[in-house]
C-alpha cells in the first residue's frame, strides 16, 4: 500500500475510534440515567403502589434479572443479528421501558418494563464494555472516561427527580423526558462505526475456551458480583434510609444520592486523567478500604453533615472499581466474549440479589438491617481485593 493510503487509513481508523468513544460514552450516559432513575423512584414506588421494603427490593430484582438475562443473550444475539442492531434494540428498550413507568401503569406491566430496562441495560452494558476494551487495547483511562459518562448520568436523573420534586412537579415528568431522550441513541447507533464480526466465521472457529482454566476470570466475576451488588444497593436504599430512618426532607435525601453520583463523577475522571500510572490491584485495594469505611459511617451516622461525608466518600470509594475491574480483565475481555459476558453477567447477579437480600433483612429487621447486609458484602469485598493484589496479573 502506498504512504499516502496508508496514511489516509491510519487517520479513518484514528477518527472510527474517537466516534466510537463518543458513542460509548453516550450510551453509557443513559444507562446511567437508567438505572439510577429505578433507584432514585423507589421511594414513590413504594408509596404510589402500597409496597413493603422486601416488594420494592424484588422491583430492583426484577430489573437485575433482565440484566442477567442478557449475559446468555446479547452476545448470541450480536452475533445472529449484528453489533449495532443490537444496541439499537437496547436504545429502544431504554426509551420505551421508561415510558411505560412514566405512564402509570398496573404494578405487573411496572414490573414487565422494569425486566424489560434490566434487558436494555446489560445488553448496553455488555456490548460497550466490549467494543471499548477492544478499540482502546485495555487502556484504563479509555474506559474510565466511558464509565465517568455512567456516573453522568446516575448524577443527573436523581437530579432531575428531586428538583420536579422541589419544585411540585410529578416525577413522571423527568422520566418521560430522559424517554424520549433516549429515543436519539438509536439514530446514534445507526450511524457509528461498530465494527462486526462474520457470524460464519465465528461460528465454524475453534472455540478457545483456555480462559476458562485462569483463576483469575472467577476472581474478577467475584469482584464484580460484589461490587455491582454493593452500588446497586447502596444507592437503591439509600434515599428510603435517609427519609424512613434519619428522617431527612425526600428532596434532600434525593440530593445526596446525586452527591453519591458527583463523587464517582470525580472519581472516574481524575482515574482517566491519571488512571494508567496507577497500579491496578493496588487501587482496587484501596477504593474497598474506603468502601468499608464510608459504609460503617453511613449506617453510625446520624448528623447530615457526617451522612454528606459518608455519602461522599461511598462514592468516591465505588468510582472507578468497575472500570478497574475491566482493566485488571481486559486480556481475559479481549479474548472471548463469553469471557467479558462471564464477568459482567456474575455483576448483574450481584445486582439482582444484593437490594433483594437488603429489602429482606430491611422488611424483617428495619432499613438499618438491610445496610448493614450490605456492609458484610463489602468486607467480602475488600478480602478479594487483598488477594488480587497479592496474586496481579503479569
Amino acid at each position: 500500500m502506498a504512504p499516502g493510503g496508508m496514511a489516509h487509513q491510519a487517520d479513518q481508523t484514528a477518527q472510527n475510534s474517537r466516534l466510537l468513544q463518543f458513542g460509548c460514552m453516550a450510551f453509557f450516559l443513559f444507562n446511567g440515567a437508567l438505572v439510577l432513575l429505578t433507584s432514585s423512584l423507589l421511594v414513590f414506588l413504594m408509596e404510589d403502589y402500597n409496597l413493603t421494603y422486601d416488594q420494592g427490593g424484588l422491583l430492583l430484582t426484577i430489573q437485575a434479572v433482565g440484566n442477567i438475562a442478557t449475559s446468555f443473550l446479547s452476545g448470541p444475539l450480536a452475533l445472529r443479528i449484528g453489533r449495532k442492531r443490537t444496541l439499537i434494540l437496547a436504545a429502544l428498550g431504554f426509551s420505551l421501558s421508561l415510558g411505560l413507568v412514566a405512564l402509570a401503569p398496573p404494578l405487573w406491566i411496572l414490573q414487565l418494563a422494569l425486566f424489560l430496562s434490566g434487558l436494555a441495560w446489560g445488553t448496553c452494558n455488555n456490548l460497550v464494555n466490549f467494543i471499548i476494551v477492544q478499540v482502546s487495547g485495555g487502556h484504563s483511562g479509555r474506559i474510565s472516561r466511558v464509565h465517568t459518562s455512567f456516573s453522568i448520568g446516575a448524577f443527573l436523573a436523581p437530579l432531575l427527580v428531586a428538583l420536579a420534586v422541589r419544585l411540585g412537579i410529578s416525577w413522571r415528568w423527568p422520566v418521560a423526558l430522559i424517554a424520549v431522550a433516549a429515543a436519539g441513541l438509536v439514530l446514534l447507533a445507526v450511524f457509528l462505526p461498530i465494527p462486526e464480526t462474520s457470524a460464519a466465521g465465528e461460528r465454524s472457529a475453534p472455540q478457545n475456551k483456555g480462559y476458562l482454566r485462569d483463576w483469575r476470570l472467577y476472581l474478577y466475576m467475584l469482584l464484580l458480583f460484589l461490587y455491582v451488588g454493593i452500588e446497586t444497593g447502596f444507592s437503591g436504599w439509600l434515599v428510603t434510609y435517609l427519609t424512613g430512618h434519619r428522617h431527612l426532607d425526600p428532596s434532600v435525601a434525593q440530593s445526596l444520592l446525586s452527591g453519591l453520583w458527583i463523587a464517582m463523577i470525580a472519581g472516574r475522571v481524575l482515574v482517566s486523567v491519571f488512571g494508567h500510572r496507577l497500579n491496578k490491584s493496588r487501587f482496587l485495594l484501596l477504593e474497598a478500604i474506603g468502601a468499608v469505611l464510608a459504609a460503617l459511617l453511613l449506617i453510625r451516622a446520624s448528623q447530615p453533615v457526617f451522612l454528606a461525608l459518608a455519602v461522599f466518600g461511598l462514592g468516591l470509594s465505588l468510582s472507578a472499581f468497575y472500570g478497574m475491574v475491566i482493566a485488571n480483565a481486559s486480556h481475559l475481555v479481549a479474548e472471548s466474549p463469553v469471557a467479558s459476558g462471564l464477568i459482567m453477567g456474575l455483576g448483574g447477579l450481584g445486582a439482582s440479589l444484593m437490594p433483594l437480600l437488603a429489602g429482606v433483612f430491611a422488611a424483617s429487621q428495619g432499613i438499618v438491617a438491610g445496610l448493614w447486609a450490605l456492609f458484610t458484602a463489602a468486607l467480602c469485598l475488600l478480602a478479594l481485593t487483598v488477594v488480587n493484589a497479592l496474586f496481579p496479573h503479569r
